[in-house]
């Protein structure tokens, strides 16, 4: 068959028999059918052949082109097509339409906000903000017109019934709702008061708790007074004193010292006038060499400085009076204040303190006994505690120091007046902790004292004070005051105080050595048997600090600390002493204990448990046998 023709005459009829090949190549079948409509859409397309661009010649003259006189534009077009032609067939395009997103879902979809869209929301409403400002002014209005009232109440001596009303307010939270509810406006009756109550807790004086001030805070002292010079008594070599124009560079270079230095005594009253005028000087050298002068003159110190002359240098700066009889006084505690001492000058303080440790050494032992109790009674205050502490601590250091030696009959009376008077002064463990926590811990006769006083307060007998804790103290003193009331879980308890007992006991047990003193035996001649007797004291020891430390955890356990922060501080400063007992005044620390090791004796009522538990288990099984008979 020819490659040339048609492929549709392989489907038409078959040549007749006898026919001439030759015939049948040369001539196409007769019975042909028709050519399909190309426009029908059943027929096949058909492409049409490529026509085959005639070639041209090299001398062929292309019509329009430069050198002919039509300029005509018409022929750009057969030149492009030209240009296409030579480049090929066009490249196949795709229809736009299939590869792209339909116009009608972006337009639906502008309408739409996209969820990622970063929408600005105010954190506050404005009006809610605008409400609350309303309500906390109309609070704090109610509060100061409930302060006015207190504060009159407080100016009237003549009403006592009002006065006696305002204690009992105070005391009773119930009663001092309701009238912190009464002094509501008239829209607010239905509402509780407990707005008011904290708008009051917000102002400068706070009720809940009370503190002991050293200085005065009603009548500040802001220029302290000046003494008058005693021009009579600068006579002979201290005439270069008596002109107040050159007193003061007289004593900045030194004179007086030079005289004291060379055997001169310094009158009583230049003495006495140099102590009043120490504290309240201004200038830093002039200050500075009224200390030196007063340090070398030791007989005066002795003889001049007395509990009196320290409380009236102190008074000079807005400090207490020097009361008679201060024994039987009991310190008066003022409410909480904000800022007690605005804009004070600690100066004079500061060079009292440092005085005081100078002449610590040369002061006589009542004087001393006067000194520590009035650094004790300026210890209650937090605010001149925290603020002078390194000069308090150093001065309280150098006066125990300058008392009677250790163990002495002078050493156990100063020890006992010295813990009398905290304990009669202050009235609460949770104000008489706060002088004992502030002392020095360095030291055998600070700890012993400290030891003492916590001694005192702790089992409320000042005879405590007069020996050492550990000759006359018990393990079952300890706990015998460990089952008193003071240390019972109630609705009632208060558990500041009840914090301030745990400290001082944690001070009185100190190492234990009165627990020891109680196991200890007499150490027989074989080693062997000395040994053995020590550690049979060891394991007594060790169980009597366990005994207290489990005393000690029930009390633990039975504080809900659920929302108070006086009952979780509580809580911890009895965990903490219960730590310390385990790990520091044992003899060893107590074993661990694992789910290999053998356990302690077993308790009495397991084997009772574990009948209930077998009687249990099987009254069921036999119900569930009973269940599965009836059921077949």
């Amino acid at each position: 068959m020819s490659r040339n023709r048609d492929i549709r005459g392989f489907f038409g009829k078959p040549a007749a028999a006898g026919s001439n090949p030759s015939s049948f190549q040369s001539k196409p079948a007769p019975s042909l059918q028709p050519a399909p409509d190309l426009q029908s859409p059943i027929a096949s397309p058909k492409t049409p052949p490529k026509p085959t661009p005639k070639p041209r010649d090299r001398t062929d003259e292309i019509k329009g082109s430069d050198d002919e006189d039509d300029d005509s534009d018409a022929s750009l077009e057969s030149i492009s097509a030209f240009i296409q032609r030579k480049k090929g067939p066009a490249s196949f395009q795709r229809d736009h339409n299939l590869t792209s997103t339909p116009q009608a879902k972006r337009v639906a979809s502008t309408n739409l906000k996209s969820p990622l869209t970063i929408q600005p929301k105010h954190k506050f409403s404005l009006k809610y903000l605008i409400e609350q400002t309303k309500q906390s002014d109309r609070a704090e209005e109610s509060a100061r017109r409930a302060d006015e009232l207190i504060n009159q109440s407080d100016s009237d001596d003549d009403s006592s019934d009002d006065g006696d009303h305002l204690t009992e307010v105070q005391n009773d939270p119930a009663l001092l709702q309701k009238t912190a509810r009464d002094l509501l406006s008239s829209s607010e009756e239905d509402a509780k008061g407990d707005k008011l109550m904290r708008a009051m807790n917000r102002t400068k004086r706070d009720g809940s708790r009370r503190v002991h001030y050293f200085f005065d805070l009603e009548k500040p002292i802001v220029k302290p007074p000046r003494s008058q010079f005693p021009r009579k008594t600068a006579k002979g070599c201290w005439q270069c004193l008596a002109d107040s124009r050159t007193r003061d560079q007289t004593i900045i270079l030194g004179l007086p010292h030079a005289i004291i230095s060379k055997g001169r005594t310094l009158p009583d009253e230049l003495f006495l006038w140099v102590l009043d005028e120490v504290c309240v000087e201004k200038n830093a050298q002039l200050r500075m060499q009224y200390c030196n002068l007063v340090t070398l003159c030791r007989d005066s110190i002795t003889r001049l400085v007395t509990g009196v002359q320290l409380y009236s240098m102190l008074e000079r700066l807005g400090g207490p009076k020097y009361l008679q009889g201060r024994k039987s006084a009991i310190l008066r505690s003022l409410p909480k204040v904000e800022d007690p001492y605005p804009r004070k000058d600690w100066t004079g303080l500061v060079t009292f303190l440092e005085l005081l440790e100078q002449m610590a050494p040369d002061l006589s032992t009542p004087s001393v006994v006067g000194a520590i109790q009035l650094l004790l009674r300026m210890a209650l205050d937090p605010i001149v505690n925290t603020t002078v502490r390194g000069e308090h601590v150093a001065a309280m250091d150098a006066l125990i120091a300058a008392l009677a030696k250790l163990g002495t009959r002078k050493w156990n009376e100063s020890c006992q007046m010295i813990s009398a008077f905290l304990y009669d002064s202050v009235d609460e463990p949770m104000h008489q902790i706060l002088p004992i926590a502030h002392m020095p811990k360095t030291g055998v006769k600070a700890l012993d004292l400290r030891r003492r006083m916590a001694a005192v307060i702790f089992f409320r007998d000042p005879e405590k004070g007069c020996h050492s804790v550990g000759s006359a103290l018990s393990l079952e003193d300890v706990t015998n005051r460990l089952g008193e009331t003071d240390f019972q879980i109630r609705p009632s308890t208060d558990f500041e105080n009840l914090r301030a007992l745990v400290m001082l006991l944690d001070i009185v047990i100190g190492n234990g050595d009165f627990i020891a003193a109680q196991h200890s035996a007499t150490t027989p001649t074989a080693t062997t048997t000395a040994n053995a007797d020590r550690e049979a004291a060891d394991r007594k020891f060790d169980a009597d600090i366990d005994s207290l430390t489990y005393r000690l955890k029930l009390i633990h356990g039975k504080i809900l600390d659920s929302t108070l922060l006086s009952r979780k501080i509580a809580k911890a400063s009895i965990d903490i002493v219960s730590k310390r007992l385990a790990y520091t005044v044992r003899t060893r620390p107590p074993p661990k204990t694992s789910i290999f090791d053998y356990g302690p004796k077993e308790d009495t009522s397991i084997p009772k448990q574990r009948a209930f538990m077998k009687n249990w288990a099987q009254k069921k099984a036999e119900r569930n046998a009973a269940t599965l008979a009836n059921g077949n």
